[in-house]
């Protein structure tokens, strides 16, 4: 893989729906981020908190690019051993060396953008849950 052109382009269709899985969920995720900042005036000014939104979509959005990303993978292993019936056999060592890193891309570009996206809805959600107790003290 020379560059990032390539490496999306390998992983086939299953990388557009995981980043739109992942640009979904990421919007949602900061505009419950960027409601913080009222949640935090409702808190000091005694009104009870919203209810919080989008918390079971943007879960389900994280959890779909994850799948989706070993669904590409797992039908780029069946177009591998595909391919490694159509070369001769000592040949395979080759064609699996090149063949398995595009095979994988799509698990690759679905950890790469999951990662980010776990942390920052467990920052958001650790916020979010401690001024609830805030207010719920108050």
């Amino acid at each position: 893989m020379t560059n990032f052109a390539q490496f999306y382009q390998q992983g086939g269709v299953f990388m557009h729906l995981i980043t739109l899985f992942a640009l979904t969920s990421t919007g949602l995720l900061a505009s419950r981020a960027v409601r913080l900042r009222g949640l935090v005036r409702r808190v000091t000014a005694g009104k009870p908190p919203p209810p919080i939104e989008h918390e079971g979509l943007v879960l389900g959005l994280m959890i779909a690019a994850g799948l989706a990303g070993a669904l590409g993978a797992t039908f780029g292993l069946i177009e591998t051993g595909a391919a490694l019936r159509s070369v001769p056999p000592e040949h395979h060592v080759m064609a699996l060396s090149r063949a398995l890193p595009i095979a994988l891309s799509p698990l690759a570009w679905s950890l790469l953008l999951l990662i980010p996206m776990v942390l920052g809805r467990a920052v958001v959600g650790a916020v979010e849950a401690r001024l609830r107790r805030l207010a719920a003290r108050a």
